[in-house]
């Protein structure tokens, strides 16, 4: 089963080994006692124990979390927290989730499955738009499962950025979501199907991610690309930006993103809990690498707050020259003009806190 990459909780620890119940009252939909915790702990620990990539690790994560002791009730998301703080020390996808109180229903401390909100939220799509000096700019926040819903939402936004001279792709804030997307949406911008990256899983195989035939208009093969990143980009998101980096089709600029390259599998544990659990690790055929823990590097490096207008600028000094049209040469000096005022103000700013 190839495992999709899914957002990870940033989640916190209380104690050393011994967990404790925060001092507010828990509801008893929400309540565990000492007991059920255990239980719920030590499944975790065995679904790590015997599907986590690295076995070495495992153990010792597994010996960790069945070391651990109870001494009073505590919430549902109290424990998630906790334990998922604990784990995500070692590998940021590893994670102990619940959506659901003690009677099965929905929790409302409980966030969204991830790819329900891409397929609610127009599949990862947030922003599409063409800047002053036909500079293309797409916004996108997750990777969601490749089906016609998500194919047709990054199809309209490809068409509608298909005759921009320079692109920003803009995954700062993109949470991860479904490889295989990641795979689609780079058949966009490389001219033959290309080696991405390879799963490498527990058991030695090992599965391949290609972009496919290209698709789209080809002058997006070949215009500028800037991708944007910073620390909420997670999973998928990286996957994208290192694989473009180092095939050397794209720039990368912002902020190291956060770090997580292994796939995950879920699996089902007590008390309506779930285990995300990293089951393989993605390897680069260029670096023999990844990104795991350490993030995606940019290329460029500045605050993520100045990456677009960065990359903006950037864009419009690559293409200097390049038109004969008097109007689109005079609106990107102008554009340009206004971009370097702009980061002179905020690089001031930045410098004076």
């Amino acid at each position: 089963m190839i495992a999709r990459f899914l957002l990870c909780l940033s989640l916190c620890i209380l104690g050393v080994n011994t967990l404790q119940a925060r001092a507010e009252a828990i509801s008893p939909a929400q309540q565990l006692q000492p007991a059920q915790a255990k239980q719920i702990v030590a499944e975790f620990a065995q679904s790590i124990e015997q599907n986590y990539i690295f076995t070495d690790i495992a153990k010792k994560i597994s010996a960790q979390l069945r070391g651990l002791t109870f001494q009073s009730s505590l919430s549902r998301h109290g424990l998630s927290k906790q334990i998922t703080d604990l784990v995500s020390q070692y590998d940021k996808h590893l994670a102990l989730v619940t959506r659901v109180d003690n009677n099965g229903k929905h929790s409302n401390g409980a966030r969204e499955p991830w790819f329900t909100e891409l397929k609610r939220k127009n599949s990862g799509v947030r922003q599409v738009e063409v800047l002053a000096g036909n500079i293309g700019y797409l916004e996108m926040w997750g990777f969601d499962t490749v089906s016609s819903q998500a194919n047709e939402a990054i199809a309209a936004s490809m068409t509608l950025l298909q005759r921009t001279d320079a692109l920003i792709l803009d995954f700062s804030q993109n949470g991860g979501g479904d490889g295989f997307m990641v795979s689609h949406l780079a058949s966009y911008f490389l001219k033959k199907p290309t080696l991405l990256h390879t799963y490498l899983f527990r058991n030695d195989s090992r599965y391949p991610f290609h972009s496919a035939q290209p698709l789209g208009a080809s002058q997006l093969r070949d215009i500028p690309l800037y991708i944007l990143i910073g620390p909420g980009t997670f999973s998928a998101g990286e996957a994208f930006a290192y694989a473009m980096k180092h095939l050397g089709r794209a720039t990368v600029i912002g902020e190291p993103s956060k770090g997580g390259a292994n796939p995950i599998r879920q699996f089902k544990l007590s008390h309506d809990f779930i285990a995300f659990v990293a089951i393989g690790t993605s390897i680069s055929p260029i670096t023999g690498e990844n990104w795991e823990g350490k993030g995606v590097m940019p290329e460029i490096k500045t605050e993520v707050e100045f990456a677009k207008s960065k990359a903006y600028l950037m864009a419009l000094q690559k293409l200097e020259g390049q038109s004969s049209n008097p109007y689109l040469t005079r609106e990107r000096a102008e554009a340009k003009r206004q971009l370097i005022s702009q980061l002179a103000v905020l690089d001031a700013t930045d410098s004076s806190n």
